[in-house]
């Protein structure tokens, strides 16, 4: 029989075992609406996000999950190379993506395993993240200003309708 010391560790482990995996679908929803081209940029920067947040922490992804948020990660690639204004470059779309990549597979290593990678790659895996991440926020964010821009058209026009 197990005392109320392994029961009550066993307990919080499943908690956070659950905490993370809610984490993880999260971020493999937001890949994927990103995907869709379901406002590709704020998606994609939500992931990234939480990508961010976590992925150097102590708790780590299973291998499982990695594979799923590796295989999200192409498809949101493919979106964003499709969805994001044509005006930004491809070449940083690559960039951001593959280190969101890398942080994903960072986010899946053994600690044994991540002290071995020189600290300057994981801080370059950091930056160039960051970087499109910061990209993606102001996409979305002139996303929001072309959509209140439009509307305030359409209730101009439908001021001079009502006039008419």
């Amino acid at each position: 029989m197990r005392s109320a010391a392994q029961q009550a560790s066993s307990a919080q482990q499943t908690r956070q075992e659950n905490a993370l995996d809610l984490v993880v679908d999260s971020v493999w929803c937001s890949l994927e609406q990103a995907a869709r081209g379901h406002h590709t940029a704020w998606a994609l920067s939500n992931a990234m996000e939480s990508v961010d947040l976590r992925y150097r922490n102590v708790e780590r992804i299973s291998p499982a999950q990695r594979d799923e948020l590796l295989s999200a990660v192409i498809r949101a690639q493919l979106g964003a190379i499709k969805h994001l204004p044509e005006s930004y470059r491809r070449e940083q779309i690559d960039a951001g993506m593959q280190a969101l990549a890398g942080q994903v597979m960072v986010w899946a290593e053994t600690p044994e395993r991540s002290i071995q990678r020189r600290q300057h790659t994981l801080s370059d895996l950091h930056a160039y993240a960051r970087m499109f991440r910061n990209d993606l926020h102001n996409i979305s964010l002139r996303e929001e200003i072309d959509q209140r821009a439009w509307e305030r058209r359409e209730q101009h026009i439908q001021a001079l309708r009502n006039r008419g």
